[in-house]
């Protein structure tokens, strides 16, 4: 048996040993990374750690240890609460606004950015009673989302991929096919994670408002708004930590503009031990909103990846994919790799590497010659991303309340395997086969 199946039935074994004995994945991928890596592949120590996303992980770290602080000082409650004001009863638009606030902050240079919207979200996902897998969703969907468009980094690297390998390509069409995608998908999670509960709370909410207003000639609205204004009145501190978070947003995005490589967690901690150190007690409470459980779920299991990629097992299920006759098998085939590559590993990276060998199936002759192929590869690489094994997944699990992560990782799970298999179906039905008909 070849090491490169060795390796791959190894990491299938993590995850059902994982799953049948409760040990935690990323321990568990850690120690088999250097198990197959060592005793295996032959490679040194340094080799397989070299892998280890350190990246990733201080992005983790430092937007969870920020909006620790963040909520430990209050200032999440006042962004709660201010949220109120702006959506009154509606609850049902929580979900949609805060994936039009991600979905636009993506666009802007890198999709990481949209990462310091996460906790905003989640916060007021429980605050308001929202399912948290529904707000996750949306949350992941809205990443991205707009993680493909022209301005962002990933939607300028699949746009230079395509067209160094002479691939066609429309980024404006990318970008309005990855919204549009995503835009059904928190769609069809609104109403399958209580949708409809939200939009019959609205309604009654608006009623009991609206009767409100009408049986106070217009007090009990003054009298409500009045109130509020009291009772979220912001402390010094508060302002220094909503400034604070401000300063994250604006400087990485300044930072991006400037060029200047910089790493969105390396900001955040850095601004995190500035507040610590105006407030210790502080920041020792807020050290514990640290999500340490799901780090060490994504650091093992991409170093484990990096140890299948070096050992040239990723390669080797592009070929697989090549060797299919079929066209539009194959296409199907390298879609679904593509989106179960990415669940762990980076999306850009996988479609670096898939989208070369795509090109025997793209040049005239190859039978998906002008299709839109590429744009079903992308979105399909990036569907999965809600994963709890990517960094987005991750970030998304960490920002949920304690008692809310071992379930909304689960569905997220399921949610991100499902779409390996739902979201190549779907691209490629609709922007794959119309074209080969009309073709044809």
């Amino acid at each position: 048996m070849s090491a490169e199946i060795i390796a791959l039935i190894v990491f299938a074994a993590v995850f059902a040993i994982s799953a049948i004995r409760n040990v935690h994945m990323g321990a568990l991928a850690l120690v088999a990374a250097f198990f197959v890596g060592i005793g295996v592949v032959g490679e040194s120590l340094d080799d397989i750690l070299a892998d280890f996303p350190v990246d990733a992980l201080l992005i983790l770290l430092g937007i969870t240890y920020l909006f620790g602080i963040a909520r430990e000082t209050g200032t999440i409650d006042w962004l709660v609460d201010r949220s109120v004001r702006f959506v009154g009863p509606r609850v049902a638009l929580l979900p949609w606004a805060m994936w039009l606030i991600g979905t636009a902050v993506a666009c802007m240079g890198t999709s990481h950015a949209a990462f310091a919207v996460v906790p905003i979200a989640m916060s007021l996902a429980t605050t308001h009673r929202i399912s948290p897998t529904l707000m996750g969703i949306a949350m992941s969907s809205a990443i991205v989302g707009g993680a493909l468009a022209p301005t962002s980094i990933n939607g300028i690297t699949v746009a230079t991929v395509a067209q160094n390998a002479g691939l066609p390509y429309n980024v404006a069409l990318m970008f309005g096919l990855s919204v549009g995608v995503n835009a059904l998908v928190v769609l069809v999670a609104f109403f399958m994670f209580g949708g409809r509960e939200l939009i019959r709370r609205s309604r009654e909410g608006t009623a009991a408002l609206a009767e409100s207003s009408a049986g106070t000639g217009g007090g009990g609205t003054a009298t409500l708004t009045a109130e509020d204004t009291t009772t979220s009145r912001l402390t010094g501190l508060q302002i220094t930590v909503l400034a604070s978070l401000v300063l994250l947003v604006v400087g990485f995005f300044t930072l991006t503009v400037l060029d200047v490589d910089v790493n969105l967690g390396v900001v955040a901690l850095t601004i995190a031990v500035v507040l610590s150190l105006i407030v210790p007690d502080v920041g020792k409470r807020a050290m514990s909103k640290v999500d340490w459980g799901t780090i060490l779920l994504l650091g093992g299991i991409l170093t484990y990846v990096g140890v299948l990629t070096r050992l040239g097992a990723i390669d080797q299920l592009g070929e697989f994919a090549r060797s299919v006759n079929v066209p539009l098998i194959a296409a199907i085939v390298i879609c679904v790799i593509a989106g179960l590559v990415s669940a762990f590993a980076s999306t850009i990276g996988i479609l670096g590497a898939l989208i070369p060998l795509a090109v025997p199936l793209l040049v005239p002759g190859g039978g998906l010659e002008m299709t839109g192929f590429i744009y079903a590869l992308a979105i399909s690489a990036s569907l999965v991303d809600c994963a709890p094994f990517s960094t987005t997944g991750a970030t998304i699990v960490a920002s949920a309340a304690d008692n809310e992560r071992p379930t909304l990782s689960k569905r997220l799970t399921a949610w991100g395997f499902a779409m390996v298999i739902i979201g190549p179906a779907f691209t490629i039905l609709t922007m794959v086969v119309p074209q080969m008909l009309f073709s044809g």
